[in-house]
């Protein structure tokens, strides 16, 4: 029986994507979440919340709620620094990202796959990849191109050096944090840059990209789509290579439930709560350094049965996650 109510209010149809099924109506246990995303369905999201009927997540600060009880704003595909300035004191502000080296989240409202459905790989599967691969160093920081080409090899062993305090010392103890996050930023691309071109020199024909080249590496990208339903399509049945955010480090993020959501077989660079979030998938599906990967990626190509195996472990993972959502729901808007 429905007792309770809350309203997904988002005026940008665009996040429909960052927020995959969990951005659609749906029931959670005893719990209605009602999507009013777009332009003229968020309007009635705000009428209801001016007549406080039910309880609001608002998404990216669009519109921006302050009634800290009945309602909390969800910044997507950041950290706090993300959430603008004149906002940043709201009791009720949620991230969905972590990031180790600069900032410590204390609210984290975390998404999970919703699955609707088994998959099963591809009889030829390809090697998927979807996002940007660009960085702009500038004076302000301190990381520059010299710096990148003399630690190529050093991120390629440890993808996850990047999320070590001790590599930051190395570098620049003396940056505040947003000059931190910026340097972060540039290094996280840059690493994911490098692990492009190492898949594409082993794999060729078999692996497509879809994003943007603004640094023009020499591969050849399709054009990006932002549509669901094309997305879904892209990713069944394939492996998916997720690099993580350029933002943190969180295994569940838009891009890589976006894969689990579609049936793609998900293949992560390491993030800092990898061996928490994964358990027993962890070594099949999570990856440090170029040389594992590359093996696995070969290894996986010609091995179907494998790869439906790791598919159906994956939707045994998140086959209860709405029990997981209505939990978080409960604690965060009814407490």
């Amino acid at each position: 029986m429905i007792k309770k109510f809350i309203f997904l209010v988002f005026k940008n149809n665009y996040r429909t994507s960052a927020l995959g099924n969990f951005g659609k109506s749906n029931f959670y246990g005893n719990i209605l979440l009602i999507s009013f995303g777009g332009r003229f369905k968020y309007i009635l999201g705000k009428i209801l919340y001016y007549f406080k009927i039910g309880k609001f997540i608002s998404i990216d600060g669009d519109p921006i709620f302050i009634n800290q009880k009945n309602s909390i704003n969800l910044w997507l595909t950041g950290t706090s620094l993300k959430i603008l300035r004149e906002y940043r004191n709201l009791n009720n502000n949620y991230v969905n990202m972590s990031n180790p080296i600069v900032s410590k989240e204390k609210k984290i409202f975390q998404i999970y796959p919703i699955i609707k459905k088994r998959s099963r790989i591809n009889k030829e599967p390809k090697i998927i990849f979807m996002g940007k691969i660009f960085f702009q160093p500038n004076n302000q920081n301190s990381i520059n191109y010299d710096f990148l080409s003399n630690n190529k090899e050093k991120l390629l062993n440890n993808f996850s050096i990047i999320d070590n305090k001790n590599f930051w010392q190395e570098i620049n103890i003396k940056k505040n944090e947003n000059q931190k996050f910026e340097d972060y930023k540039i290094i996280k691309t840059f690493l994911r840059e490098l692990i492009i071109n190492e898949i594409h020199k082993n794999f060729k024909k078999k692996f497509i990209l879809y994003g943007e080249d603004k640094k023009k590496i020499g591969i050849n990208f399709k054009e990006p789509t932002f549509a669901l339903s094309k997305i879904k399509k892209i990713y069944q049945g394939n492996l998916c290579i997720d690099t993580g955010s350029i933002l943190g480090s969180l295994s569940l993020h838009p891009r890589s439930i976006q894969i689990i959501e579609s049936g793609g077989l998900l293949i992560q660079s390491k993030q800092n709560d990898s061996e928490f979030m994964w358990d027993g998938i962890n070594e099949k599906i999570i990856f440090d350094n170029i040389n594992t990967l590359v093996e696995n990626l070969e290894k996986y190509l010609t091995n179907p049965k494998e790869c439906d195996d790791i598919l159906e472990m994956l939707f045994q993972k998140f086959s209860d996650t709405k029990k997981k959502i209505n939990k978080d729901l409960e604690k965060i808007l009814f407490n």
